[in-house]
């Protein structure tokens, strides 16, 4: 197959499993990545799908530095999966876009308030309508996949459900991401105590990913883990601001290809995150044999099997989390079980020969339907994964 790849740029997770896509399925198939540079622009991405004319194209997050309309201009041109990461092309980034409940019409959203004036000029709602359009000037044949079950069934709820939607979960490289001897001296950190490690990825700017939950594990590790383990640490990876106290370590940004390492010189990888689709990093430190503590939202009850693989905790709850950990700290021997158990979870579900050959299969079911291919008419694809 010709398998084009369409990012948008911009880093995190998406890019991850856009790139894993790439590397993996370039040794059977010819694979092309857009954007080919970061001058690229939509005009000319779409100019170079048409010279390289791929049997199928699988979008990601097209919904940042390209026009989202570009979803559309794709779909009706070529066979197209559109792997969704968040909640953007239903909504915004913001938290309560992720918890929401409501009509897929934003009406009644807490982001658009106020007078009728106010709701017409609202800028969230304006976007909400124009990405509303796209979807309705794609191509009925697109199908749509989510890396989670709670993803998939949040998009049933909104006019995505005219699509099929398949539940596909992103997959880990296990050969490099797996336990090694820990080597703490190489991201400056102490050789004695346990260590705690969140990662968050942020665009290199000056502002605090709310998101991710910073502020409750800080508030956590100052108030309910220190005063009963004060020998611990807390590194933080990536997030732009760290808490201000002697114990915890911001290590800035880790290249990917150091990730490993530091996974192997930590004991416990907390996660507070207010909202999430299926985030890589907790397969990284599951696969690195590492136990989780990790907020209950979004796909991550599908990676973290709860007093297994480590413990889930309500989003936005100090206290929750340093219970969490505090239990894992009292018990060496539970930090060892649940690395175990995790590592084998992952082996068992997330691998990525798994991840890559169900994209292959919906990859292919799309390019078989090419020739044959009528608005509001799926490919026929596995059962399995229509009802997943």
């Amino acid at each position: 197959m010709r398998i084009a790849i369409v990012h948008e740029n911009w880093g995190a997770g998406a890019a991850r499993c856009a790139r894993d896509i790439e590397a993996g399925l370039s040794r059977n198939h010819e694979v092309i990545y857009f954007p080919r540079n970061r001058q690229e622009n939509a005009a000319s991405i779409l100019q170079g799908l048409a010279e390289f004319q791929p049997d199928v194209v699988n979008c990601h997050s097209v919904y940042g530095s390209l026009p989202y309309g570009t979803l559309a201009d794709i779909s009706r041109r070529y066979p197209t999966c559109f792997t969704v990461h968040d909640t953007r092309p239903v909504g915004s980034v913001e938290s309560a876009c992720w918890s929401c409940d409501r009509n897929d019409w934003c009406l009644r959203c807490p982001l658009v308030e106020g007078s009728l004036r106010k709701i017409v000029g609202n800028r969230y709602l304006r976007s909400r309508l124009r990405k509303r359009l796209t979807h309705f000037r794609c191509a009925g044949d697109m199908v749509v996949a989510a890396p989670s079950r709670w993803m998939a069934a949040h998009l049933r709820k909104r006019e995505l459900k005219r699509f099929q939607i398949v539940h596909i979960p992103n997959g880990i490289d296990l050969d490099t991401f797996k336990p090694l001897p820990p080597n703490r001296a190489k991201f400056g950190l102490p050789e004695r105590g346990n260590i705690l490690l969140h990662m968050a990825w942020h665009a290199g700017e000056w502002t605090i990913n709310e998101r991710k939950g910073m502020r409750y594990l800080g508030e956590a590790f100052i108030n309910h883990i220190l005063p009963r383990f004060p020998d611990t640490y807390l590194a933080v990876a990536g997030e732009s601001f760290a808490p201000n106290h002697p114990n915890v370590r911001p290590l800035g940004m880790v290249e990917q290809k150091n990730l490993p390492a530091l996974l192997a010189s930590v004991d416990i990888f907390v996660t507070p995150t207010l909202a999430d689709n299926f985030p890589y990093t907790v397969l990284e430190a599951m696969a690195c044999a590492k136990p989780v503590v990790a907020s209950a939202v979004g796909g991550i009850p599908e990676q973290v099997e709860e007093a297994r693989t480590g413990f889930l905790v309500p989003a936005a709850d100090p206290k929750s989390i340093g219970q969490a950990v505090n239990r894992l700290l009292e018990d060496p021997a539970l930090i060892t079980q649940f690395g175990i158990a995790a590592r084998n979870r992952v082996e068992e579900h997330f691998g990525m020969p798994g991840f890559l050959r169900t994209c292959e299969g919906v990859f292919g079911k799309l390019a078989e339907g090419r020739g044959r291919r009528i608005n509001g008419v799926a490919p026929n694809l596995p059962l399995a994964l229509r009802k997943s």
